[in-house]
């Protein structure tokens, strides 16, 4: 009985490994290709107002009702010392992210009293939850990542900190200086921040801390709230007080449908095609998984409270301090948006939701484990539900990934017709549902070459082709076609136009490598040849030699491909824009990376398809 005992362990084990390490790779990829690599959403109203006002005076504005004080300093630096390009903010946001995932991992390894096997499913869990695919709509956009990921490692820096607030020594103010610093980050970070402070309190109390610890929390979660309504603009924070108190029963659906969303999506995952919106706020799978959920966690944070024992064990502290924050930030969610009338109907399912609410079923799965590692009868049923459930979401997390990278490709077509100046509002509708907004910032950020115009591509149209690049030019093998498929506009009314095509460049590989690879080649049964490769950048160019346009493709390694899309992504395609597009002249496209024109040319046909612009 014990060898099987035993080799069950390992095999549990080996699985929460193997799928954390899956989840963990796919997912920081599906990220990187997938990111935003311009402008998108609510930040063309944030850069907005960012360009036009100081630091100090961008930092305290608060946007949509959300303080985001601590995050605006890093896009706010990267449009000041990056030229407003989108990667490194997008890297600081992974990190955050890397380290919210590292500070819930530190209890969870520490901790005593639970076994090996609790633990690496444990990191599974924890690991799967924050990388999962869905949550993108926040973790792929690097300032959406900065603010939540910043608010979960504020809140969990003051979480970690709290017990030494209990200690008799030096260390309680220091200790007690930590929780309130990292609570204002949280707090001043995002509006579901300030569940950081009810959060505290609750543990404060669960681990039998001093009375002047509560008071010190207290008073600090008063300033918090006096300083979050002053800043401008004001607004009437507390209406989501008063709906709670006095429509507190109509939200519990709401937040059992937004507590569920994780399961609805991950039953999506299992079929063919996404579902509508009707399926969606009629979903009675996100109903039902929510409601059982949120009356766990009822039940959980009630136990916790009557009991206090949060300090026997750094396993079930962290999460439970997992599971009460995020409980209550969903439950923020629904109080504001239900505050804000017919014209912000909660959106039940919205994607966005989707990084509080997988975290809040993480806790609670945090919580399960700890609870049965001492009975054994209900020890093996919630080991193999906690490795079941983000395996049955791994359909949802492939093709979210797929998402991503063709949302990404949307995106760049998008912003080239931008940095050509063209209004194109069938493709600039994938940046922001407001196109008038968009091409008036994106006029700022033209003039001061941020974000999209930093790499000076603006520039190139109107030149001659002997003059860019000092005329370099070199063979490259490219090969592909072209086609104008929808007349548009430019900024000034002139006539332009819209072409799609493929495109690939030819790399010769050297005898001697196609030589050491002929034993791969008989294993495999493929013949090592060439390599062909997509071109970044192109340029369009008229009959006289003067650069019109400009192209661009979304590239990919096709081992990535390979092995992460099975092969669905396009990788030789591009879109391009024509200026003062004339149909009696004749236009070809040369390849123009790493600062050479390519000697081929790919005529550009004239065959239109579409009209973009009525």
């Amino acid at each position: 009985m014990h060898k099987v005992v035993a080799v069950a362990e390992r095999v549990a084990q080996a699985c929460a490994a193997l799928g954390a390490l899956v989840f963990l790779t796919s997912g920081v990829v599906y990220l990187y290709v997938g990111r935003w690599i311009v402008t998108k959403a609510d930040y063309w109203r944030i850069y907005d107002f960012c360009l036009n006002h100081t630091w100090l005076e961008s930092a305290l504005h608060k946007h949509f009702q959300h303080s985001l004080f601590f995050p605006s300093f890093f896009w706010l630096a990267d449009l000041q010392f990056f030229h407003g390009r989108q990667l490194p903010i997008f890297f600081a946001g992974l990190a955050l992210l890397f380290l919210s995932v590292a500070l819930l991992l530190v209890p969870v390894w520490r901790d005593r009293t639970v076994g090996l096997t609790a633990k690496i499913i444990a990191t599974f869990v924890v690991i799967a939850g924050s990388f999962w695919a869905p949550r993108s709509h926040i973790t792929a956009s690097g300032g959406f990542n900065v603010i939540c990921s910043l608010v979960m490692v504020g809140a969990l820096v003051a979480i970690l900190a709290l017990p030494k607030m209990g200690a008799n020594s030096a260390r309680t103010w220091s200790a007690t200086v930590i929780v309130v610093f990292a609570a204002f980050v949280a707090s001043f970070s995002f509006g579901a921040g300030l569940a950081i402070w009810p959060t505290l309190l609750f543990l404060i109390w669960s681990l039998r801390l001093q009375r002047r610890s509560l008071v010190a929390v207290g008073i600090a979660a008063l300033v918090t709230m006096v300083i979050y309504q002053q800043l401008p603009p004001r607004s009437e924070d507390y209406r989501a007080i008063q709906a709670v108190a006095s429509t507190g029963p109509s939200l519990f659906p709401m937040l059992c449908r937004l507590a569920g969303g994780p399961f609805f999506y991950a039953a999506e995952g299992w079929h063919q095609r996404p579902f509508s919106a009707e399926e969606a706020h009629s979903s009675v799978l996100s109903l039902w998984c929510g409601g059982a959920g949120v009356a766990i966690a009822v039940v959980a944070i009630v136990l916790a409270m009557i009991r206090r024992d949060l300090a026997k064990s750094s396993f079930k502290f962290i999460g439970m301090a997992l599971l009460t924050f995020n409980f209550i930030a969903m439950a923020l969610a629904v109080a504001v948006n239900r505050v804000r009338g017919p014209g912000f109907e909660f959106e039940f399912l919205s994607p966005r939701y989707l990084f509080w609410s997988t975290l809040f079923w993480t806790g609670l799965l945090l919580v399960a484990i700890q609870r049965v590692e001492s009975q054994h009868w209900l020890r093996w049923p919630v080991y193999l539900v906690a490795l079941a459930l983000p395996i049955l979401a791994l359909p949802e997390h492939y093709r979210y990934g797929l998402h991503l990278r063709t949302a990404n490709a949307a995106d760049e077509c998008a912003a080239l017709s931008l940095v050509a100046g063209v209004r194109d509002e069938r493709q600039i509708i994938a940046l922001w549902r407001f196109p008038d907004w968009i091409y008036r910032v994106a006029e700022q950020l033209r003039a001061r070459r941020l974000d999209m115009f930093a790499d000076g591509l603006q520039d190139w149209i109107g030149q001659a082709e002997a003059n860019l690049f000092g005329g370099r030019r070199k063979r490259v093998k490219l090969e592909g076609r072209c086609t104008v498929v929808a007349l548009v506009q430019c900024n000034d009314g002139s006539p332009a136009a819209r072409v799609t095509g493929q495109a690939v460049k030819s790399r010769h590989v050297p005898r001697i490598i196609r030589w050491a690879m002929i034993p791969a080649s008989w294993i495999l049964g493929k013949e090592v040849k060439n390599e062909s490769t997509t071109p970044k950048t192109l340029v369009i160019v008229d009959q006289t030699g003067v650069i019109r346009g400009l192209a661009r493709s979304s590239p990919i390694s096709p081992f990535i491909n390979r092995v992460f899309y099975l092969r669905k992504v396009q990788t030789n395609a591009f879109v391009g824009y024509i200026r003062d597009y004339n149909p009696q002249l004749r236009y070809v496209v040369r390849s123009a990376d790493d600062q050479i024109l390519s000697e081929e040319k790919i005529p550009v046909q004239g065959r239109i398809t579409e009209r973009a612009n009525p």
